[in-house]
Parts: structure tokens; sequence; C-alpha cells
């Protein structure tokens, strides 16, 4: 069996599973090359014209499966075989103006069947796969499609949700699919086998097999969000971003979203783990959106050279601006403050700020020490959020 304690025979036929899926192709992807895409902007209403697609979802929460009684599989087709109706392949269409004309331009991902209701199932994929696009089509078997519309996503944990209405499926032809099974990913451990699924180059599902590498690991992307990630040296390609990476019980614990690009480096791939991508599912399961946590301010960062030039008596964050309505303006921030510390811990850059943002989450306690005229100040609130998309099929 595929367990972290195999016996010697066991090991052989590993080997020998190793050789054959290796053999079937490629895999799974990520880093996700971007075009030119519309401008983010806010969109407080975004769910709006959705209402009713969103009135069919319950209060149903994604749950991490009972590992204790989930069986091992005894080989990697059996493991293969129990996600292949949880995967499809997500493919794009992108559209520029260029000299007064509209140019079309198409690109391919991977997502997971996560939720079903009477009316629509619902997909998680990487939010750069369908960032900026105006239309997308899933299919199981990458001949059968059926239109997708984008529901709702998040830049900063670079996960979104589609669905694919059950009318559309039927008339596609398409019925053998399943909502997916999510593992523990705290449960994993470095040495623990893993399959890669997905949608890689575009060219339709593949799988590759691997271990995991490390855990809690910190990666920035092309965009400039970091993320606490799983890491493996399964084969991670562009594709595959969206797609799952699965136990030995066929069960999902990351989701594929990225791989180091160099001419020194192999084997590296990283994976977004289950238990940080179900918080956010489950907020949508809940509340129907997905929202990122957003102060509602500008800084700059605090220079030894600022400090002197105005007679600034800290180092941190300087405030520029403050919006109204979110937790900044709430909690009494004023332009000329200076954010020192975020819940205890020192802002020595923009990095350090967008972090700490991120890990408290919409409704999560924020405390902020602040420097203003020469007095500290303890301001305290409750994090706010906004909507990302420039994505609208």
């Amino acid at each position: 069996m595929l367990n972290n304690n195999p016996s010697p025979i066991t090991k052989v036929k590993v080997f020998l599973a190793l050789l054959l899926v290796g053999a079937l192709g490629f895999a799974f992807g990520a880093n996700f090359r971007r075009g030119d895409y519309i401008p983010r902007y806010e969109v407080e209403a975004m769910f709006a014209q959705q209402q009713m697609l969103l009135e069919q979802l319950n209060s149903r929460t994604v749950e991490l499966s009972d590992a204790a009684n989930a069986p091992y599989f005894d080989n990697a087709a059996d493991v293969f075989r129990a996600i292949d109706n949880s995967v499809v392949s997500v493919n794009v269409m992108h559209q520029r103006r260029q000299f007064n004309r509209i140019i079309d331009s198409y690109s391919g991902g991977s997502g997971i069947i996560f939720h079903e209701t009477d009316e629509n199932i619902y997909i998680v994929t990487n939010y750069h796969v369908v960032q900026g696009a105006v239309s997308a089509t899933v299919s199981l078997d990458d001949i059968r499609t059926a239109p997708a519309r984008f529901v709702g996503g998040q830049h900063q944990s670079d996960l979104a949700v589609i669905s694919v209405s059950r009318a559309d499926l039927v008339a596609a032809g398409i019925s053998n699919y399943q909502v997916a099974v999510f593992g523990n990913s705290d449960n994993m451990e470095i040495g623990n086998f893993v399959i890669a699924v997905g949608n890689a180059y575009g060219e339709g599902k593949s799988a590759t097999f691997g271990i995991i590498s490390a855990q809690d690991k910190s990666i920035t992307l092309e965009s400039g969000i970091t993320l606490n990630v799983l890491q493996t040296d399964a084969a991670i390609n562009p594709g595959n971003s969206g797609g799952p990476l699965v136990n030995t019980r066929g069960e999902v614990i990351g989701i594929n979203t990225a791989r180091l690009i160099t001419a020194r480096s192999e084997g590296m791939g990283f994976a977004i783990p289950s238990n940080d991508a179900v918080l956010i599912l489950n907020q949508f399961l809940q509340t129907g959106s997905i929202r990122s946590p957003f102060m509602g301010l500008r800084t700059s960062l605090v220079t030894e050279e600022m400090r002197a030039h105005y007679s600034l008596d800290a180092t941190g964050l300087l405030v520029q601006s403050v919006s109204d309505g979110f937790v900044a303006h709430q909690m009494g921030l004023v332009q000329g403050d200076i954010i020192t510390h975020f819940n205890g811990r020192a802002i020595t850059d923009h990095r350090v700020f967008g972090e700490l943002i991120s890990q408290t989450g919409v409704g999560g306690h924020v405390r902020l020490t602040v420097m203003r005229n020469g007095q500290q100040l303890e301001l305290t609130g409750v994090m706010t959020g906004r909507y990302d998309t420039d994505t609208n099929f």
C-alpha cells in the first residue's frame, strides 16, 4: 500500500507504480503567466446580478474527512480514480483592445468540484486562472464542455469559485461528476506520498507522483501576493493551477498553485494547504461571497531620510489617506499617523503589513500601535473586507 510504513514488497510495487505514472505524462500547473487584464476595481454590489444563483446555497460547510476511518489505496491508479471525477479542466477566454480591435486569447487551468445544490455544482480554482476572463468552460473528459459562471474570488488567497448549472451539464452529456473529499493538510508530513492532478499545458487531465517536500513554506507569486504553501516534488506545470494535490486516501490536501522556475531548480512545486482553502470556501458557502481583508488606507514606508527631513519620531508606515467605511476609518486613523505595530508585531515594511492583514482575515481583531504628534496610541477594531474582481462571466 502507498501508506507511510510500507513493507519491502510494497516498496517494490510503489516503485513500479511510480514508473507507470511517470510515463503517463506531464502535470500540474501553476505560475500562470498573465496577459493584459482589465485593471482591478472595487464593486460593492458584485454579486447582485447573481443573486438568484447565490440564494440556492445553504449553510453546509466543506468538512475535512475523518482520516482514521479512511482507507489507503493500494496503488497510484486507484488514487487517481478516486479523484478523477472531481477534477475539471478550466478553459478561459480573455479580451484586450489593440489598435481599435478586440483581440481574443485563451488559456487553461484546473478546478475541483467542492459543493453541489439542486441547481448547480461549485468549483474552486486559482484566482489567477480566471482573473480578467470574459468567459470560461469546464470539462471532465476534455471533450464535452459546459459554460461556467464566475461567482467570486479572493486575489489575496489566489482562490476563486466558479459554478456550472446542472441543466448545462445535462445538455453537454456530463453526468459522472462527484464532490471531492478534503483531507486535513495539517496531518501531512514530509515524505508522505502525494499525486498532483490537472490540465497540464491545456492538454487535458494527467497525473504526477511525488512526496511532500516541506510544510509551512512562504512564497511570493508574480502578482506580489504571499502565500503559505505545501512544497512537493510532484511535477507542477502551467495549466494545473487550481488542480488538487491528493494524499493516498484520494483526499484533497492542497490546491496546486505555483512552481519555482529557475535554471537550477527541479521538483519544487507548491500547493495551498486544504485547511487554508476550506476556510475561504466555507466563507463562501455561509455568506455567498468571498471577501479579502482590507484596511482601507494608503501608506508609505518611513525611511531614515524622511525621519530626518520631517523630524518624525518613529519608524513604520506613514498613513497618507484613509477611506470611509473600512476598519482604518472606524479605528480613528488619520493622515500623518505612523503605524509601528500590528497586533504586537513591529511593522518594518509593506510586505510584513500585508502578511499580517492577510493572516487576520475578515472579522479578525486588529490592534495597532500608532505614533501621533509624538504620542503613542493603541487603536483597536475588527478587520473589514472588500470584493476582488476584474472578472465577469
